[in-house]
């Protein structure tokens, strides 16, 4: 991951002479790249609106067809550290699974997992998961019939995944907003479409490596949304 300037929190350059050090172009900062921060500090006054980051992966595109593999949640309160946070995380139980040799094959290490389900994860059947995930979200004092959530093209797919779960809409609803942090990293003069995971990554400062698992995916939307906000707040002062 880059570094951030303790002063703006825009990226850091390092220093053609001495790799150790750190100029900002946005404030000027200059100074030893161990000063620099690797997230963004906590905003002030304290947000109102806390949300769940979900994400999961799914052995193919179509809802209709394919399955939920995994999910993944982190509860962002965007006050606690985001290794602090609380985080969900569960692996679906299936007898069959169908879908894109292209999704399968990329999931090929969950696969091995539901394969063997004495490996030492938190599996579920699907037809538990809503009331797990509404257990947890209330243990983080969030409403699971009110959920704030947020992810990547959460609406349009991970959304759409879940609700297809038998009983998850008895136990999680989403509202109907969702929080997509594409949109806090599109640049109008160059982006003729709302810019990819990667892109969103590669211009926040973090490792442009799409991870592929669920919880890590979360957690990158987290750092996103909580990096995105804090430069809208800045431009706004």
């Amino acid at each position: 991951m880059k570094k951030l300037c303790p002063k703006c929190e825009e990226l850091l350059k390092a220093s053609d002479r001495d790799p150790a050090m750190g100029h900002c172009t946005a404030c000027g900062w200059t100074g030893h790249l161990g000063l620099s921060l690797k997230e963004p500090l906590p905003p002030t006054p304290t947000p109102k609106m806390p949300y769940v980051s979900i994400d999961i992966e799914t052995s193919g595109l179509d809802p209709d067809t394919c399955q939920v593999l995994e999910v993944g949640a982190v509860a962002d309160d965007r006050v606690t550290p985001i290794n602090q946070l609380p985080q969900f995380r569960r692996i679906l139980r299936y007898e069959r699974v169908a879908g894109s040799p292209f999704a399968l094959a990329l999931n090929a290490g969950l696969l091995k997992l539901i394969a063997n389900p004495l490996t030492p994860c938190a599996f579920c059947q699907p037809e538990e998961l809503g009331g797990l995930l509404a257990e947890w979200v209330r243990l983080c004092g969030q409403d699971p019939m009110d959920l704030q959530a947020a992810g990547k093209n959460f609406a349009s797919f991970d959304a759409q995944f879940l609700k297809r779960l038998p009983r998850f809409s008895d136990h999680v609803r989403f509202r109907h907003r969702t929080l997509d942090p594409a949109i806090l990293f599109w640049k109008p003069a160059e982006d003729d479409k709302l810019p990819d995971s990667k892109t969103c990554y590669e211009r926040a400062g973090f490792d442009n490596k799409v991870a592929h698992t669920a919880l890590e995916d979360a957690l990158a939307v987290v750092r996103l949304v909580r990096l995105g906000i804090k430069r809208l707040e800045g431009m706004a002062r």
